[in-house]
């Protein structure tokens, strides 16, 4: 039970670079918004009103995003954020399965560290199972998913009754 939960959830988090299909890789990104500023001197470009994201089968819309690039480039950061309504990103993991949906009022991923954190509102779907809870934390280099405890709520999960064979 333990391990089939712990396999659900890693399923549910998966991002962009390693969870979507390997061609959304290959595939540029395409990103519509509002307004848009570019800083080349601090590297942070910020993207307001209805943003969307394309990559392949990959998706993200919020009504914010702020990217961080290093030196070289290389992005850092990126935070979206949900403030009509919840920054959310959808993607094909593989080729015949359900999409994942994942949707929350932020959602920050860090390249260099491999960590990705959904904060406040958090609703994970993928098929019928499902994650909702105050904060997810996803070290996808170590493959750990955390649920802190939150004075904000507690964590619920459902697993399709198939998944835990």
């Amino acid at each position: 039970m333990c391990r089939a939960l712990l396999n659900i959830i890693f399923l549910l988090l998966m991002p962009t670079s390693t969870f979507a299909l390997p061609e959304d890789r290959e595939q540029p990104f395409n990103i519509v918004a509002d307004s848009s500023i570019f800083n080349y001197k601090t590297g942070i470009d910020t993207y307001e009103g209805n943003v969307k994201v394309d990559q392949g089968t990959s998706h993200l819309t919020a009504d914010r995003l702020v990217t961080q690039k290093n030196k070289q480039h290389k992005m850092t950061a990126a935070i979206a954020t949900g403030i009509k309504k919840l920054a959310e990103y959808t993607t094909v993991p593989k080729i015949g399965d359900p999409t994942l949906n994942a949707k929350a009022k932020v959602i920050k991923f860090y390249p260099p560290t491999s960590i990705v954190i959904l904060e406040q509102d958090v609703v994970i779907t993928q098929k019928e199972n499902s994650f909702h809870g105050p904060l997810i934390i996803y070290n996808m280099k170590d493959q750990i998913v955390t649920a802190p405890p939150s004075k904000n709520g507690r964590a619920t999960i459902v697993i399709e009754p198939n998944q835990l064979k």
